[in-house]
């Protein structure tokens, strides 16, 4: 499976990489937001783990809806973490990161995006 993360904090993306790094089979990219677009289309990814800041703004969600990965948001905003509105159904995780919760959610939208569970 191939992630890429994106975060606004490079030490919370590194968190991010050794949880889901240590749980599943996978290759891990790490991306700023700034830097993140070319990265995006220069690979398929399975899955974007993204700061929830960048699934609010409409030309980031374009581009994030475009790549055609699972998308799974990370937030520090307990408001968020029932869903963003212009995403229903996209899993939203708390950051500091629970590990069980962000390796299920990752592979939720795996699974959800055709990857099969061997693979997840």
């Amino acid at each position: 499976m191939r992630i890429l993360i994106v975060d606004l904090e490079y030490l919370v993306a590194m968190g991010a990489e050794r949880i889901l790094g240590g749980a599943m089979t996978c290759e891990i990219q790490i991306a700023m937001p700034r830097d993140y677009p070319p990265v995006l289309e220069g690979r398929n990814f399975d899955v974007v783990l993204a700061d929830s800041s960048l699934g609010q703004n409409p030309d980031e969600a374009h581009r994030l809806r475009a790549s055609g990965a699972g998308i799974v948001f990370s937030t520090l905003v307990d408001e968020e973490l029932a869903g963003l509105p212009t995403w229903p159904g996209t899993a939203v995780v708390a950051k500091p990161f629970d590990e069980q919760q962000l390796v299920e959610a990752v592979r939720n939208a795996a699974r959800v995006n055709g990857i099969p569970d061997d693979r997840a």
